[in-house]
C-alpha cells in the first residue's frame, strides 16, 4: 500500500491522516474549503479584531480522548484555556446552578439552589477515581471490551445503576438523582447540545458525560481560537510528509473489481490511491459512491441517514461582558439558557414540530472572558446556537431577534452592548460544510436507534466497509459528534491492521 486519500480535512480526517503518516504511508487530505479544520475553525465574523469559533467552541472530549492522547505533539502545541466554572445554568428568578471544576464548589451551588448537593458529591466520589477508564469506555471503538469489563469489575452494582440511568432521558436521570426540579434542569441542560429533547431515551448518557468531564478534564478551549487545534494537526501531518489540498472537494470515489481505485475531485482530476478514509457524514458519502460499491441495503442506509434538527448560530461583537443577573453566569465559559425543565421541554417540542421556539434554549459561549486575545481590549465576543427546523419559517433577523430577547431576559441590558452580529442559518451551515446536512451539527440524529452499532450500521460501525480499501470516519460513525478524533483514529487503525494482515499472508 502506497497512497491513502483522506476525504475531509476536519479534525477526524486530520487525526486519521496523522496516524497513517506516522506509520510511513503517503497521505493526501482533500478539503473542500479554503482552510483545513472543518467545524474546528476561527474567523472574524463580525468586526476586525473579534475572533469567533465558527463551529466547535469547547473541547472537553479532546482532552479526555485516547485518540488525542496518542498525539502528544498536537495537544502540547495548543495553549489550553480551562475556566474554573465550565458551565452555569441560570434561572429567570436570578438564581443559578454552576458546574465548577471543583466538586465541592459544584455541591455548594446545587445546595444553594435546590439542596441537592449531597447526591452529586456521593456520585462523584464513587466515579471520579475511575475517570480514566470511564473516558476510555465512552471514547473508544466498539466493542470497548477491556475498559467495559474494568468498569464493571470496579463499580459492580453501581455500574448497573449508572447504565440504567444513562439509557433514560436527561430529565429522568436528573429527577431520579436529585429529586429537585432545578437540579434536574441543570442536569438535563447539556442535552441541548444535541437534537434530543430532555425526555428522549439516551439523553441521560450525554448529559452525565458532559457534566462528568467538567470535573475530569474541564471544558477547555484553545487560546486564540479553535483553529489553533486544526493548525497543530495540520503542522504535525506536514512534518511527517503528509499533504493537505484545500479547495479540492471530492466528488466521486472510483472503484474497480471491488476495490477502491481513485478519488475524483471537482476539477475532474483523479488521484489514484490504494485506500480511502472518508471523514464526512453519511449522506454526502453515499452520493460519492458508485451504485455497486456497497450492498444495496448499506447504500440505502447511508443515503437515507436521518439527520436531526438544524442549528442556528449567532456571533456577536460586544462592547463589554454580558450583564447576567446570575453572578455565576458572569464567570462561566458556557451558559445554558433554558430555565426550568418545563421550558426545556417546551422549546424542544416546538422545534421538533417544525416551529421556531417562542423561548429558544441556547448554548452560549463566553470565550473572551477567559481569553482576552479573542477581542480588542475591554471588548468581548459571544456566541450562541439553538436547535430548530432545518428549514425555519422565520427570517434570519427574526430568529436572531428572538434569540437576543431570550438572552435579554437573563441579562437585562445585553442588547445595549451589541456592536455587531453575524447569523448563520441551517442552510448557511450546510453550505459552509456539506457534512452538516440541514445544519445538523452532529452528523446525524443523536436518537438511540442511531447510536453504538447502528451508527451508521452494524457492518460499518468499526470503520471498515465491504468495499476493499474504503474506511469510514466522522460524526456519522461511533461514537458520534464531538472533537474527540476517535473515528479518525479507529479508521486509521483498521486500515493499518488490514495492511499488516495482507503482508502476513503474502
Amino acid at each position: 500500500m502506497k497512497h491513502v486519500v483522506v476525504i475531509g480535512g476536519g479534525h477526524s480526517g486530520l487525526v486519521a491522516a496523522v496516524r497513517l503518516a506516522v506509520a510511513g504511508l503517503e497521505v493526501t487530505v482533500l478539503e473542500h474549503a479554503a482552510h483545513p479544520g472543518g467545524a474546528v475553525s476561527t474567523k472574524e465574523l463580525t468586526l476586525p479584531g473579534f475572533l469567533h469559533d465558527a463551529g466547535a467552541g469547547f473541547f472537553p472530549q479532546t482532552l479526555a480522548s485516547p485518540a488525542f492522547a496518542r498525539l502528544p505533539n498536537v495537544i502540547g502545541a495548543v495553549d489550553w484555556v480551562n475556566p474554573k466554572v465550565p458551565l452555569a445554568h441560570p434561572f429567570l428568578d436570578g438564581s443559578a446552578i454552576a458546574l465548577h471544576r471543583d466538586v465541592e464548589s459544584t455541591v455548594a451551588s446545587l445546595d444553594l439552589a435546590s439542596g441537592a448537593g449531597d447526591a452529586w458529591r456521593t456520585l462523584m466520589a464513587r466515579l471520579l477515581p475511575h475517570q480514566n477508564v470511564l473516558c476510555r469506555t465512552a471514547l473508544s471503538r466498539l466493542p470497548p471490551l477491556w475498559s467495559g469489563m474494568s468498569v464493571a469489575l470496579r463499580l459492580r452494582r453501581d455500574a448497573v445503576e449508572l447504565a440504567r440511568r444513562m439509557l433514560g432521558s436527561g430529565a429522568s436521570f436528573g429527577r431520579d438523582l436529585f429529586g429537585a426540579e432545578k437540579a434536574a434542569a441543570w442536569f438535563a441542560g447539556p442535552v441541548i447540545h444535541s437534537d434530543l429533547s430532555p425526555g428522549a431515551a439516551g439523553g441521560g448518557a450525554l448529559a452525565f458525560f458532559l457534566l462528568f468531564l467538567g470535573h475530569a478534564v474541564g471544558w477547555p478551549y484553545p487560546r486564540g481560537g479553535a483553529a489553533r487545534l486544526s493548525d497543530a494537526l495540520t503542522a504535525e501531518l506536514e512534518s511527517l510528509g503528509g499533504r493537505v489540498r484545500c479547495c479540492a472537494p471530492a466528488e466521486r470515489i472510483v472503484s474497480r473489481k471491488g476495490r477502491v481505485h481513485a478519488v475524483q475531485i471537482a476539477s475532474g482530476e483523479e488521484l489514484a490511491c490504494d485506500a480511502v478514509v472518508a471523514a464526512i457524514s453519511a449522506s454526502p458519502l453515499a452520493r460519492m459512491l458508485p451504485d455497486d460499491a456497497l450492498p444495496e441495503r448499506l447504500l440505502s442506509r447511508l443515503s437515507r441517514w436521518r439527520y436531526g434538527l438544524g442549528a442556528f448560530k449567532l456571533d456577536w461583537a460586544l462592547a463589554g461582558p454580558v450583564p447576567w443577573t446570575s453572578e455565576e453566569a458572569r464567570r462561566a465559559g458556557v451558559v445554558h439558557l433554558g430555565d426550568k425543565l418545563e421550558a426545556l421541554f417546551a422549546a424542544a417540542h416546538e422545534a421538533g414540530a417544525g416551529r421556531v421556539p417562542a423561548a429558544p434554549t441556547l448554548v452560549v459561549g463566553q470565550h473572551s472572558l477567559h481569553d482576552p486575545s479573542r477581542a480588542p481590549a475591554g471588548q468581548h465576543t459571544l456566541y450562541a446556537y439553538t436547535h430548530l427546523s432545518q428549514r425555519p419559517e422565520l427570517s434570519d433577523d427574526e430568529i436572531a431577534d428572538r434569540v437576543e430577547e431570550r438572552i435579554e431576559a437573563f441579562a437585562p441590558g445585553f442588547r445595549d452592548l451589541v456592536l455587531a452580529r453575524a447569523c448563520r442559518s441551517p442552510r448557511a451551515l450546510e453550505r459552509d460544510n456539506p457534512s452538516m446536512v440541514g445544519g445538523d451539527l452532529g452528523g446525524g440524529s443523536f436518537e438511540l436507534d442511531q447510536q453504538f452499532v447502528f451508527r451508521p450500521a452494524p457492518e460499518l460501525c468499526r470503520y471498515r466497509t465491504p468495499l476493499r480499501g474504503l474506511y469510514l470516519a466522522g460524526s456519522s460513525t461511533h461514537p458520534g459528534p464531538g472533537v474527540h478524533g476517535v473515528s479518525g483514529d479507529g479508521a486509521a487503525s483498521a486500515l493499518l491492521a488490514d495492511r499488516s494482515r495482507l503482508r502476513f499472508w503474502r
